[in-house]
């Protein structure tokens, strides 16, 4: 996954752009050879370092997200046990503690993205201008930001248009890809049961007619004999592989197909909120006045073309695609690579199961 991340960013980056800057009937020019076309001029202007806005801040807002939720589940979960041995309404009231408190972690992680999402926004042009120069202006702007969490804030009324929707759609978001995932998964795990079924019986078959050949080669010769041989190690082979592809690809595919699925759902609602994101930041040349999330739902319909308007960017969503399904086979052969590479010759077992194997016998 982080393979992922660090090879899409580039593509993510320019969708996140055209996501968020207002472009009437976008949709008519948003197809993958623009989306290329615009990476290539990013690069062009700025090098490889102009792809990667941000990127080193979605790495940090990973961290602390994943730090946050162990840290507070190692903490809670021992806690919503003994409450709930004391009463099951003590119980419940406990776990919804816990889960306010992980919505806690959203209030310094949103200044935190809104910044990267104007890093990937600015650029000198007709549609956006530069905000942040150095990192004095990224800790100003923060700061700006958790600043406008506070209701007296002026700017607070503002940064509640975008902050509950985006904290709304990462929990929809998160339940619809577990629950996209666990279906794929199931439907992946109940075809491998059916393939290994299917092997054990080609298996015995196999084994009866190795026999055969092998009795048979008592009386025709030893080629017969090399020729069964060879057939029992191609469905060994073959087996193996199998196992194989059940096993480990069925999960990296699960992630990515889930993930795809589960973005293609969210695109609307994700443009909306980087528009609302991205107002009175100064990023956009001709900032825009939504009033709140229901406003930009309906002028996005109304002056930028209809529910086509709510999918800027769909042409680098394929190259995304494409480079998620590029990785995923990437994925698989460096796999199957490895295990050539440490595979013994003439057996199915690795070297390193070999040295357990040896040292297992010489212990005992």
């Amino acid at each position: 996954m982080v393979a992922n991340y660090s090879l899409c960013f580039p593509i993510v980056a320019a969708r996140h752009r055209l996501q968020a800057i207002p472009t009437l009937h976008s949709y008519e020019r948003d197809t993958p050879l623009y989306g290329i076309h615009t990476i290539l001029y990013t690069y062009r202007q700025g090098g490889i370092r102009r792809l990667y806005p941000g990127f080193g801040l979605g790495l940090i807002g990973q961290t602390l997200s994943a730090t946050y939720e162990s840290g507070l589940n190692q903490v809670m979960s021992p806690m919503i046990a003994s409450a709930n041995k004391t009463s099951t309404l003590l119980g419940s009231l406990t776990a919804l503690l816990a889960k306010g408190l992980a919505l806690l972690i959203n209030i310094p992680l949103y200044p935190l993205y809104r910044n990267a999402l104007i890093l990937r926004v600015q650029q000198a042009s007709s549609s956006s201008q530069l905000v942040i120069h150095d990192p004095h202006d990224f800790i100003r702007l923060y700061k700006q930001d958790v600043r406008a969490f506070w209701p007296g804030n002026v700017h607070h009324r503002q940064l509640m248009h975008g902050f509950i929707p985006s904290c709304v759609l990462n929990l929809i978001t998160e339940k619809l890809l577990i629950y996209i995932y666990r279906h794929l998964f199931q439907s992946f795990s109940s075809n491998s049961t059916t393939t290994t079924a299917t092997g054990t019986i080609d298996s015995n078959s196999n084994e009866n007619l190795t026999a055969a050949a092998t009795a048979n080669a008592s009386s025709l010769g030893a080629g017969q004999n090399t020729s069964s041989a060879s057939l029992a190690s191609a469905h060994t082979k073959k087996k193996r592989e199998s196992t194989v592809l059940h096993t480990f690809y069925p999960e990296i595919a699960c992630g990515v197909i889930s993930s795809i699925i589960t973005r293609a759902l969210s695109y609307p609602v994700e443009t909306v909120i980087y528009k609302l994101m991205v107002q009175d930041t100064g990023v956009l040349a001709v900032n825009t006045n939504y009033k709140g999330f229901l406003d930009c739902v309906k002028r996005t319909w109304y002056e930028e073309g209809g529910w086509k308007a709510f999918y800027p960017g769909w042409g680098i969503g394929v190259l995304e695609i494409g480079m998620g399904y590029l990785i995923l086979e990437a994925s698989w052969w460096a796999y199957r690579a490895t295990q050539w590479k440490l595979q013994v010759p003439g057996t199915s077992d690795t070297r390193a199961v070999r040295k357990a194997r040896k040292l297992r016998e010489r212990l005992l």
